[in-house]
């Protein structure tokens, strides 16, 4: 049967025939201001973005805030030290010297240890323990400053070359600070004018009398070295009334809390700085929120004083710097920041500008206001304070310059009479640690022991040997030699950190 034809598809529309000419639309005008204006203005905008984003990815203090870490091993306790019970546990017990497991110093003085002679010129390295970290689950470490109040600072000093003897001279020489306090709480570095001394017998006062502050905070940091707070210790209402005292005598400005207070001469940066490092350590060690403010308004003080040139301070606001400033004030700043206060970063770049134009051999050594063009041009005492202030503004032990530097200090030696120098020589020395710092520490602890004052009136205190001594007197020597001798716990040592390692 033949298949259907398929149905025709449906016829489509023809479609119309086009025009012979089309007419073209007429073209829009480029109006080339009003792109070049928004171009610009897109350009403007996004600029201030990235400066924005550029300033917070460069600021260092953000960065740090940031990226700072404890970095703790599994191994290791967890909680902050300042938070435990203050009664030793039984396997620190059983690994410490029974003359640092009292803070009497009655006890600590009865008990005390002659020291062993050295020769300062000619050292052998007789003090070389096998490790110097800090090892077992019973020591607890916090934070920068938790080694001073805490079970771990008599680890502290039987770990890193301190002993009963060198603690007795520290209890004796705060003893002979605290009965130099004057009715007010502050003191002078003309110690004669305080009661013990009216009738004549303490020799060898300063002729900075009336820089109070000064002579306060001076004798605050002695105190705070060994854990004497407001709160806690056996000096707490002399350290109380210390702090009272400085803050009296501070002036509020527009820029920040200035703690100079009477200056004569050219102390006063010298002044703020030590003031600064007191409030800063007082709100690290206490929490008392009291002295975190003054403290936060005192390093505002420190960045705005700082030359926005040359990055140094000196004697007067912005002035062009010096290294022996500097120091202080690099140290208050890191106390600051070491206690989670707020400290500009643009502060720290400045001060690595000044480190810059003073230093020598592309920075293992340093001068005063210039370069030395050589080890042997170099300053010992400025070399110290540079090198100190390289370490804590992120320099690591791997830095060939900063090797070279600590080589530099550990063939000059301790010093027999210049005490600035040591006091610094001795934080560089600690922080770096092995053979180093076991042969500076060997000669450096039992010198200062040794040369105590034992009996009668200036018991506890120390001669003035130091060059700068004719202004401090002995009250600026005694502090910088107890604060010398609390090295093994004031300051957690940078290079040497096994269960807790602070990384920058």
């Amino acid at each position: 049967m033949p298949r259907p034809a398929a149905p025709a598809p449906p016829s489509l529309p023809r479609r119309a025939a086009l025009p012979a000419k089309v007419t073209e639309l007429p073209r829009a005008r480029t109006d080339w201001r009003k792109v070049i204006l928004v171009n610009l203005l897109s350009i403007g905008v996004h600029g201030i973005i990235l400066a924005a984003c550029a300033c917070i990815v460069l600021d260092r203090q953000l960065v740090e805030e940031i990226f700072t870490t404890l970095a703790i091993r599994e191994d290791a306790p967890v909680d902050p030290i300042l938070n435990q019970p203050t009664v030793m546990p039984l396997e620190l017990k059983q690994n410490s010297v029974d003359a640092l497991q009292t803070p009497s110093a009655a006890e600590l003085l009865a008990d005390r240890i002659a020291p062993v002679e050295l020769d300062f010129d000619n050292l052998e390295p007789t003090f070389l323990p096998d490790d110097l970290t800090l090892t077992g689950p019973s020591v607890k470490i916090g934070d920068h400053f938790s080694g001073r109040t805490s079970a771990a600072k008599a680890a502290l000093i039987k770990q890193f070359g301190g002993t009963s003897a060198s603690e007795a001279a520290v209890a004796a020489g705060l003893k002979w600070l605290a009965s130099r306090q004057l009715a007010d709480g502050s003191w002078s570095f003309d110690h004669t004018r305080c009661k013990d001394c009216a009738d004549g017998g303490c020799s060898q006062p300063g002729n900075l009398g009336e820089s109070y502050n000064g002579a306060t905070a001076f004798a605050l940091l002695s105190f705070l070295g060994g854990g004497h707070t407001h709160q806690k210790g056996e000096y707490q209402a002399v350290v109380k009334r210390g702090l009272e005292s400085l803050l009296k005598h501070g002036n509020m400005t527009p820029q920040g809390l200035e703690l100079c207070g009477h200056v004569r001469g050219n102390e006063r940066f010298y002044v703020h700085g030590l003031a600064t490092i007191v409030l800063c350590e007082t709100a690290s060690l206490t929490k008392d929120p009291h002295y975190s403010q003054p403290a936060i308004q005192a390093l505002r003080y420190i960045a705005y004083a700082q030359d926005p040139k040359g990055g140094g301070w000196r004697y007067e606001v912005r002035e062009r710097g010096d290294t022996s400033v500097v120091g202080w004030q690099i140290m208050a700043l890191k106390s600051g920041q070491n206690g989670k206060l707020k400290v500009p970063g643009a502060t720290f770049r400045l001060a690595d500008k000044f480190l810059d134009h003073v230093q020598g051999e592309k920075g293992a050594v340093y001068g005063y206001t210039n370069s030395p063009k050589s080890f042997a041009e170099a300053n010992p005492s400025m070399t110290a304070v540079g090198l100190l202030c390289r370490m804590y503004m992120g320099w690591d032990s791997k830095n060939p310059h900063l090797k070279r530097g600590v080589a530099y200090l550990d063939q000059t030696k301790p010093s027999a009479n210049d005490m600035y120098y040591n006091y610094y020589a001795t934080q560089v020395m600690h922080h770096w640690g092995g053979e180093e710092w076991a042969r500076w520490n060997a000669v450096m602890r039992d010198h200062l022991v040794r040369t105590q004052v034992s009996d009668g009136i200036e018991t506890g205190s120390w001669d003035v040997t130091d060059p700068h001594g004719t202004a401090g007197g002995r009250l600026y020597q005694t502090c910088l030699c107890i604060m010398t001798l609390e090295v093994y716990y004031r300051h957690l040592p940078i290079y040497q950190r096994d269960k807790v390692k602070v990384e920058f």
